[in-house]
């Protein structure tokens, strides 16, 4: 399984937008140099997440994005089917056969599906955050 830049890059927005201060808007400018993402890409992903009902927007002077959910509450997989769709490792045609391999492939999208909802933006976070922690011993 490959995951797209598209997709890449909709993950580490929402994770810039998490970050920040609920009360203040990302703006796209600085979001796409933090993140390091070209801006008219940025535009279509956010505008997808928007639409999707991850992010809300506010206009004018001081815009930007917000999350609309809380970040316990957006798991990785919803942010990765709103970008590149269902995983399916051999497509739909998978489905429709009983074979073995069909069934061996609808569980291996059965695990990747039911791993990448355990883990939502919060929880990308806090590992952050424990990553950072430095931890001595005497």
């Amino acid at each position: 399984m490959k995951i797209s830049k598209k997709a890449q890059y909709a993950m580490r927005a929402v994770l810039a937008i998490a970050r920040a201060r609920r009360t203040h808007p990302v703006q796209i400018g600085d979001l796409s140099k933090l993140e390091q993402i070209p801006v008219k890409f940025l535009e279509q992903i956010l505008l997808t997440l928007k639409n999707g009902g991850l992010l809300r927007s506010k206009r004018g002077a001081g815009g930007g994005y917000f999350l609309d959910k809380a970040a316990c509450d957006i798991p990785l997989l919803t942010i990765l089917e709103l970008i590149d769709g269902p995983f399916e490792p051999l497509g739909n045609d998978a489905h429709e056969s009983p074979t073995g391999l069909g069934q061996c492939f609808d569980q291996l999208r059965e695990l990747v599906n039911d791993h990448l909802i355990k883990f939502s933006i919060q929880d990308l976070i806090e590992m952050e955050r424990s990553e950072d922690i430095l931890a001595f011993e005497i």
